[in-house]
C-alpha cells in the first residue's frame, strides 16, 4: 500500500515523493492538490477520514490515515 500511496501523491504533485515528504517542503501542495490527493486515493480504495485532513503534513501522515481505516 505504501507504495500505491507514493505513486498517487506522486502523480498528483506532479513531483517524485518518498514517506518522508513534508507539505512545506512541496509549494505546489496546497489545500487543492490535498482535496485532489484524497480523492485520488479514494478512487483506488484507499480511504483518509475527511475530519483528519487538515492535519495532513506528510506523505507520513496520509500513510499512517490510511492504515487505521
Amino acid at each position: 500500500m505504501l507504495e500505491k500511496i507514493i505513486k498517487i501523491v506522486s502523480d498528483v504533485l506532479r513531483e517524485q515523493v518518498d514517506i518522508s515528504t513534508l507539505r512545506e517542503q512541496l509549494p505546489q501542495w496546497d489545500s487543492l492538490k490535498m482535496l485532489q490527493i484524497v480523492m485520488a486515493l479514494d478512487e483506488e480504495g484507499i480511504s483518509l477520514p475527511i475530519e483528519k485532513v487538515p492535519d495532513i503534513h506528510s506523505v507520513q501522515d496520509i500513510v499512517t490515515l490510511s492504515a487505521g481505516r
